[in-house]
């Protein structure tokens, strides 16, 4: 949920304050609330397509039209989807009625303003998350844009794919393209130009808006994107994805594997079976002998219909900024040895099972160049964190901005190597923070302007001054790039080139300088050799 000072003020909206507004759109006319501490206007809950639900349970999205003449009240926040995930799940109201977009607007917006647009959509390894997280908030960003946060299907519900029963897979970045189309469409009435929008993601947001920034019908849509932490991967193809989607299958219980049992079963009989599939027993990399779809988790997949080839081999179609954090891995590190990690009690043979399992028969040549002993000082999870890091996020981001440039579009490199003096998640104790560092999701405050009451909705931590000044120059760089197709009026970012590898490093500031992707040239010759060691198991 929001802050509770916001949801108050939308509820005396719907009330009859004269600070709310009606916004007459293709789902019906909306009316909505004004942010409690900044001059905006939000609109909650708007649906964008039919309830995915009986027949249209793992199935492309259909759009939703308004037949009736009822006010939408965009006062309320909408259901999350199922979730599959405690990490980043949502702890509000949830279901499959679920396909909805929340927008925030100037309040000094007009259909005539022809503010710039930004269409976020949430991370959490596409297993959990929602449009609702309070730290998705935009009444912070939205002060010199138009802002709208788009609902999808997650897990099996979102991603399930089998060539035997028909499925196809893909349905939450189907339900993201719909909800894209949405956005074109009718974000003019909030006082958005369709012309300006930018399509923005973090983790697994950014790994499929990357994906539909790749699709050829982007460029009729969005006009840039920006991809924090999850640009540039690979993914199964739906043949190899038969074997884990297939243990999913056989542990819902039906007697017969068929359509008409998956789309009679309950969402609790779903979360049900997708709790009972195997754990690795180790934190999990972005390699080619995890994402081959024998025992990855769920994600898209190259169907040959909605995803033909795979998106980093096509490269991005649209101007963007692709980046990461200097530390992401620290927080699935932290989070899956917890106590050892923080006590050291993290071993060699921990590592080793950990390269192992991700790495395969190249396991001996990573531990070699990545020796916990002479590289590391000794430090297991310094060792893991970093491998995660640039396996995972840095790599496939690099790899992502050199085909951008073959394809000739530019794009903007940056590292984010800030830590936060406050928590951005009330799942993240502050005083683990240290330990931390810049890990995955920490730049999501910053992209939104979020500076006060964290971590949201109503913590008592306060962003510094340095940390609010480099608040607002993200956010407005963001909003430029929907603006203008660039990060920076001034030209102070420079576009990236493989030849310099410039752009820019959040530190304390925004710092001008080469964005280091030196070791990518080593875990690309890893990729490559597993890529080929895998087609041969084939």
């Amino acid at each position: 949920m929001y802050a509770r000072d916001i949801a108050l003020a939308g509820l005396l909206a719907f009330a009859g304050s004269v600070e709310s507004k009606i916004v007459k759109t293709g789902s019906g006319s909306v009316q909505g609330g004004t942010c409690a501490t900044t001059d905006v206007n939000y609109f909650f809950s708007i649906p964008f397509a039919k309830p995915p639900v009986g027949e249209l349970r793992l199935a492309p999205p259909e759009p939703y039209h308004n037949a009736s003449c009822k006010i939408i009240n965009g006062t309320v926040p909408s259901p999350a989807c199922v979730q599959f995930s405690t990490l980043f799940g949502e702890q509000g109201t949830t279901g499959e009625d679920c396909l909805y977009v929340d927008v925030w607007a100037p309040a000094s917006a007009t259909p005539e303003s022809k503010f710039p647009v930004k269409v976020w959509v949430f991370g959490g390894s596409n297993e959990g998350g929602g449009v609702s997280d309070p730290t998705y908030n935009g009444c912070f960003s939205a002060v010199d844009s138009i802002v709208v946060s788009i609902n999808y299907r997650v897990g099996p519900l979102g991603f399930l794919a089998s060539e035997d029963l028909g499925l196809s897979g893909n349905y939450g970045l189907m339900d993201q393209l719909l909800g894209v189309r949405w956005v074109h469409d009718n974000v003019a009435a909030f006082g958005g130009d369709p012309e300006k929008v930018l399509l923005f993601g973090q983790s697994a947001g950014a790994q499929d808006t990357f994906i539909l920034a790749t699709l050829p019908e982007i460029k009729g849509l969005v006009s840039a994107g920006a991809f924090e932490s999850g640009a540039g991967r690979d993914f199964a193809t739906i043949a190899d994805s038969k074997v884990w989607y297939g243990e999913f299958i056989d542990r819902l219980n039906c007697s017969t594997p068929n359509l008409a049992c998956l789309r009679s079963a309950s969402p609790a009989d779903f979360q049900i079976a997708a709790a009972a599939l195997p754990d690795p027993g180790v934190v999990t990399v972005s390699t080619a002998l995890v994402n081959n779809g024998t025992r990855s988790t769920w994600a898209p997949v190259i169907d040959g219909k909605f995803l033909k080839e795979q998106p980093s081999a096509v490269g991005l179609q649209i101007p963007s900024i692709v980046g990461s954090t200097s530390q992401e891995g620290s927080l699935f590190i932290l989070g899956y040895y917890q106590a050892a990690a923080i006590l050291g009690k993290v071993t060699q043979s921990d590592y080793d099972k950990f390269l192992t399992y991700n790495f395969g028969p190249l396991a001996g040549r990573v531990n070699e160049t990545y020796s916990v002993a002479s590289t590391f000082n000794g430090s297991v999870i310094a060792a893991m964190t970093t491998v995660l890091t640039d396996v995972s996020y840095q790599c496939p981001s690099y790899r992502a901005l050199v085909q951008a440039e073959k394809n000739g579009i530019p794009v903007w490199s940056y590292r984010f190597n800030h830590v936060p003096s406050c928590s951005w998640y009330q799942n993240i104790d502050a005083q683990y923070l240290p330990l931390l560092g810049v890990t995955h999701t920490s730049e999501i405050p910053f992209v939104f302007n979020m500076t006060t009451s964290m971590p949201p909705p109503d913590g008592n931590c306060t962003f510094t001054t340095l940390e609010q000044s480099m608040s607002h120059t993200m956010s407005r760089a963001w909003t430029h790039m929907a603006a203008s197709g660039s990060p920076d009026t001034q030209e102070i970012w420079p576009a990236w080139t493989s030849a310099e590898s410039n752009g820019v490093v959040f530190g304390d500031a925004m710092d001008v300088g080469v964005v280091d992707y030196t070791s990518c040239v080593f875990w690309d010759e890893v990729n490559t050799e597993l890529n080929e060691y895998w087609s041969k198991q084939l």
